[in-house]
């Protein structure tokens, strides 16, 4: 006999699945709106808790009210100071709009509109007007005194001026608790800053008609006096005026055209020849200076040789530096560069010459005009001194006129301009409705809004990181492996009354229709050609229902006929004995040991005719013993005798017990608690296990919510209605009997020796 089984592709039924590719989600869109709705009553009880704080917020908060006065900033119009002004008064700007702003909020204002007011006995900003707070016995001190500044810091916190957008619009909102009140502080303050301005102008106005009326009596004394020295002036120094002029003074004027004529040809002349001769002295290009580039002739000069250049470098390319030709043409140009040098020295010198003329022009007109000037000092002099006196009493005139007629003006206009400011009041502030804060339409629909989200939130996250399968088809699109069906949990059992023995009295509820389903499984699953005879139940864990499940299992399988029989492999903490209600005795670890034969170890279920191998004694070493060959032998011996046979196995991640089974067995059920067990802690043990045996393995959810299982899938076990049954009635197998007498103990004895 061999030692091991050889390794054959399982197969159950049709019920193929690849494996999951490698970054594969663990979820799907579908399955997280299933898991939504599935979580429907957290998404009622969170959104009812967040509309509930939102509602009791709306219902504690004290409502704020918020009125708004709107100035409109003009151009100021009508000043004295401003009179002799033609241009238009130029618009607000930026810096002046934020100037105005200041100055709406500053302190001697805000100041003045408390008083005005009495806002210094109002609670709300006066705080030594507050009753003591719960925190009073904290030690908080209590100032009975007013203090303005800080009466003047609260008012100013709920007072907001700023400018409407690009307009010249100033906006005085405030908010308070009282409406009235909230209209009344933007409204009186707007009425402040007006009336403050027209006082400044009052005051500007007033002023500036006390000074000109002074400043006129002094010009009017000045322009008297400045007049008659001019008359006294005239007649002393005979200073008649004929045909507009004297003729000393044309003479006069017509030389001293001339000379600034002379001069300006003088310093022409002096600046040609002064770049000529710094041109030379520099060792630059005097033919650059502009005399010579307009030279007719050594314009032509430099033609030629521009020409020869060009035939020069034309020839060099054919003729060597020393052919006749090629000396003949540099001699060429070497003369043509020497008229050019003669030329130029020639042109200097004419312009010295000009310069020298230039000079002696200007030096005999300086002649003549100081001759002129000789006869003509005094009456100069005197001349001098009568204009400045004709423009001391034409100043003093002009000036006394512009007195005069901005005192008029000033007098016209100091009335109507005394009532204007720079500003208006273009909407003065209503009471308001209804408060501004907290907005009740707004933070209701924010509040379903945001609730709705949180709620959505709060059970996407609780689906997200929940751990578990929640359906069959979840199950097998994440493993890759046969889904096997689901068990229902069954409410109150324990070990008095255990699921092993619900089968038994509700043969056709949820739970028994369940495992009669892993039944039907279990016959369709295939080893090569051959039906699965041996099959492994285990779990990752301990509590996920896997012995229960193999109890089931069994006794579902006798019940319709087939030689059964449930081996307790579990050495560590055997438990089919409390499943099926057993009492414990001897079991596998003593067959294992060779401490009794098959007859003293298998036991007769006491409801069905399946029959129980316990786990037996404790052992040293649980895993050596059943990945001994003396556990292939137990297994080759019961395939021969039974038609089915069910091994209960530790769970797969507290010992390697599982894994040496899943090699030995035919089929590999992995028990999952739904909607519990990790999904990575699942794949991890179907590797495990997989990777020990090369064979596919089913996965069966347990402990199955029924209520909430439905809400994540379409499809779910439907109940039966409950009928009688006996076991004679259900279907056997043809050629085997299944009664409780024939225990199979000779051919389980044949298959040992």
């Amino acid at each position: 006999m061999s030692n091991s089984q050889p390794s054959q592709v399982v197969t159950f039924g049709d019920r193929r699945r690849s494996a999951p590719s490698e970054g594969q989600a663990d979820l799907s869109p579908w399955d997280v709106l299933r898991g939504l709705w599935a979580r429907k009553e957290v998404i009622a009880l969170v959104f009812a808790a967040a509309m509930a704080l939102c509602l009791v917020w709306l219902a504690t908060t004290t409502p704020i009210y918020t009125a708004e006065t709107r100035l409109l900033l003009a151009p100021r119009t009508g000043e004295i100071s401003n009179f002799d002004d033609k241009s238009q008064p130029r618009l607000p700007d930026d810096e002046t709009m934020q100037s105005e702003i200041q100055l709406i909020t500053s302190r001697p204002l805000i100041e003045k509109l408390i008083r005005d007011l009495r806002l210094d006995r109002v609670p709300a900003y006066n705080p030594a007007l507050r009753s003591p707070g719960m925190f009073s016995f904290l030690g908080e001190n209590r100032n009975d005194a007013t203090d303005l500044d800080q009466v003047v810091d609260n008012v100013l916190a709920n007072l907001s001026v700023y400018r409407k957008e690009r307009s010249r619009v100033l906006a005085i909102g405030f908010s308070s608790g009282d409406a009235k009140l909230a209209a009344q502080v933007p409204n009186k303050l707007a009425e402040i800053y007006v009336g403050q301005q027209i006082a400044d102008r009052e005051n500007l106005n007033r002023e500036a008609t006390k000074w000109l009326a002074g400043q006129i009596e002094q010009l009017r004394a000045k322009v008297q006096e400045s007049e008659a020295k001019v008359e006294a002036f005239r007649t002393k120094s005979g200073l008649f005026i004929t045909n507009g002029s004297t003729l000393p003074r044309q003479q006069l004027t017509d030389l001293n055209s001339q000379l600034t004529v002379a001069e300006s040809d003088q310093a022409a002349a002096r600046a040609k020849l002064q770049n000529a001769q710094s041109l030379l002295a520099s060792g630059g290009q005097v033919e650059s200076a502009i005399d010579v580039l307009q030279s007719p002739l050594i314009q032509q000069l430099r033609q030629q040789e521009v020409r020869l250049k060009a035939e020069i470098a034309q020839l060099s390319e054919t003729l060597l530096p020393t052919h006749p030709r090629m000396r003949q043409m540099q001699a060429n140009l070497a003369d043509l560069e020497s008229q050019i040098r003669v030329e130029v020295r020639k042109i200097v010198e004419a312009l010295r010459n000009e310069a020298r003329v230039a000079d002696a022009r200007v030096a005999s007109l300086r002649s003549s005009l100081a001759r002129l000037k000789q006869r003509m000092g005094q009456l100069n002099q005197d001349e001098v001194t009568l204009r400045s006196l004709e423009r001391d009493a034409a100043s003093n005139r002009k000036l006394l006129e512009d007195f005069l007629q901005r005192y008029q003006q000033a007098n016209a206009r100091a009335e109507a301009d005394a009532r204007t400011a720079n500003a208006r009041i273009v909407s003065m502030a209503q009471t308001p409705a209804a408060p501004s804060y907290p907005n009740t339409a707004s933070s209701i629909t924010f509040s379903v809004v945001a609730s709705l989200i949180l709620a959505i939130m709060v059970a996407f996250l609780m689906e997200v990181f929940s751990a578990g399968f929640r359906s069959g088809e979840e199950a097998e699109r994440i493993t890759g492996m046969p889904f096997l069906g689901l068990v229902p949990e069954l409410p109150g059992s324990g070990k008095k009354s255990p699921p092993a023995a619900h089968v038994m009295r509700e043969p056709f509820d949820l739970y028994s229709e369940a495992i009669r389903a892993l039944q039907g499984n279990v016959l369709l699953a295939r080893v090569g050609e051959s039906r699965a005879r041996t099959v492994l139940v285990t779990s990752a864990h301990a509590g996920e229902g896997k012995t229960s499940t193999a109890a089931s299992l069994a006794r579902v399988f006798s019940m319709g006929g087939y030689r059964t029989i449930v081996v307790d492999a579990d050495l560590r903490a055997p438990g089919i004995h409390d499943a099926m209600g057993l009492a414990a005795q001897h079991g596998l670890s003593d067959l294992l040991m060779g401490r009794v034969r098959f007859e003293h170890v298998i036991r007769q279920d006491i409801m069905s005719p399946a029959h129980v191998i316990q786990a037996g004694s404790p052992v040293a070493n649980p895993t050596a013993a059943i990945a001994s060959s003396q556990m292939l032998w137990v297994l080759n011996a019961l395939r021969q005798t039974y038609d089915i046979v069910i091994v209960d196995s530790p769970a797969a991640l507290a010992a390697a017990d599982a894994q040496v089974l899943s090699k030995m067995t035919d089929v590999t059920v992995l028990s999952v608690r739904w909607a519990s067990t990790s999904r990575r802690v699942v794949a991890r043990v179907l590797k495990m296990l997989s990777a020990a045996s090369s064979r596919r393995v089913g996965v069966l959810l347990t402990r199955v919510d029924m209520r909430r299982y439905r809400r994540y899938s379409e499809t779910g076990l439907e109940s039966y209605p409950a009928r009688p049954v006996t076991p004679q009635s259900a279907p056997r197998p043809a050629g085997r009997r299944a009664s409780a007498g024939n225990t199979g103990e000779r051919p389980i004895r044949q298959a040992a020796e």
